[in-house]
């Protein structure tokens, strides 16, 4: 059998190097490529944003981060500072200090805020489980003891 590799099968922009086998071949892609013969880019910007700080824009096989209008790009080419970003970090750290000391902190997107007393329920203290209750930030849930043959009914809330 020939060589699978010639002529090409895979796409000349997206393809690293094309491996031969028996009546097959398989196509490596590129970074930034992918698909059977790597004729697909890969929109790295919807994982995680690519890893950018602020803004990702899709290129054909790589991408790039961008900045908002008054933010400049660092020399690591994903973070954006400037006047603002300064701001928000003061602001979030301040936000941090208040919600340990349950004080919540509401961030309008001007950067005012408003302080507010955070409350904290705990509903299995309204004994809403006929065994178990585990509280969760603004949540509950009920378990039954299973060793002893207990399920969980479809109330969610007693054992039968």
């Amino acid at each position: 059998i020939s060589n699978q590799c010639s002529p090409l099968p895979c796409d000349e922009v997206g393809y690293k190097y094309c491996i031969d086998g028996q009546a097959d071949y398989k196509c490596i892609c590129k970074a930034g490529w992918q698909g059977e013969r790597c004729e697909e880019d890969r929109n790295e910007c919807e994982d995680l944003n690519g890893g950018c700080s602020q803004r990702c824009s899709n290129l054909p096989g790589s991408y790039r981060c961008l900045c908002e209008d008054g933010y400049f790009m660092h020399s690591n080419k994903r973070d954006c500072g400037g006047r603002n970003s300064l701001e928000k970090k003061l602001l979030m750290n301040l936000k941090m200090l208040l919600m340990e000391r349950k004080i919540c902190l509401l961030l309008t997107e001007h950067n005012f805020f408003s302080v507010h007393a955070c409350v904290y329920v705990d509903e299995c203290a309204e004994n809403v489980c006929t065994q178990l209750c585990v509280n969760s930030p603004g949540s509950y849930r009920c378990y039954c003891d299973g060793k002893k043959g207990f399920k969980l009914s479809k109330d969610m809330k007693t054992c039968e």
